[in-house]
């Protein structure tokens, strides 16, 4: 018997059209799409587009003041409001800028893991172990996507990356400001990573001196870290002496 999936899919104001034709194209069938949509202009061109045929849209006023990710977050919990989340086996969580092959989902059940993903704009999770440790929930803050598989792995889940990864239609963190960055710095703090991992980002985007530059601000505020950072320090220590670690 296949599996029960819920696919839910983010967005601001990306058209989530060629997401949506991806889900649907699966050699495992998707057995519900929802859409949780924060510009109430795309929201009704896609209700005048599919109606409630293809998928189940939901508008999600956004609040602008919160960071990026909890935004994301908050969208998503809006949507699985709406679903009695224990009848699906699955959750798959795909952004609106992101394809998925045809044989994604098929290929990464094989890995048989609690979680499937690398990033957050295309993860696989077990609806049990999504209930069970996050409520059925996304914990809404600004990493929100790191967040869930870092706390998986320091209560011993299994995570791994994509058996067959997924596209994404432009380069990743193209279009974002410096204060994405910034925030995501002062969010590696709170999550527990130490600093020289936090360096090394450096070397993948200039942009990422704005992601320093948070990291050593935050240091110094004495912000409060997640329940998770003392595991995820002790984890990269680990990296630096041994030159690996479990994280996926």
């Amino acid at each position: 018997m296949s599996p029960k999936i819920l696919a839910v899919i983010p967005t601001l104001d990306d058209d989530p059209t060629d997401t949506i034709k991806s889900l649907l194209r699966q050699t495992v069938k998707v057995s519900k799409i929802i859409v949780a949509v924060g510009s109430l202009k795309l929201y009704r061109k896609l209700i005048s587009m599919y109606g409630d045929d293809v998928a189940e849209f939901v508008y999600v006023k956004p609040n602008f003041q919160d960071p990026l990710g909890k935004r994301v977050a908050f969208a998503l919990n809006c949507a699985l409001s709406k679903v009695r989340l224990s009848e699906y086996d699955y959750l798959i969580r795909v952004d609106a800028d992101t394809i998925l092959p045809s044989h994604f989902i098929e290929e990464n059940l094989k890995v048989n893991a609690d979680y499937v993903g690398k990033a957050g704009y295309a993860m696989l999770l077990k609806m049990d172990c999504f209930i069970k440790v996050f409520n059925g929930r996304f914990v809404e803050v600004a990493a929100e996507d790191s967040y869930i598989g870092l706390k998986l792995l320091s209560l011993g889940y299994s995570v791994k990356s994509w058996a067959l990864p997924p596209f994404l239609k432009r380069k990743s963190g193209s279009h974002h400001s410096w204060r994405y960055y910034f925030t995501r710095g002062v969010e590696m703090y709170k999550l527990g990573y130490e600093p020289v991992h936090v360096i090394e980002v450096l070397r993948r985007d200039l942009r990422n001196v704005f992601t320093i530059v948070g990291y050593m601000l935050t240091i110094f505020s004495r912000t409060r870290r997640y329940d998770i950072a003392g595991w995820v320090f002790r984890a990269q220590l680990r990296r630096l002496i041994y030159g690996k670690t479990n994280f996926h």
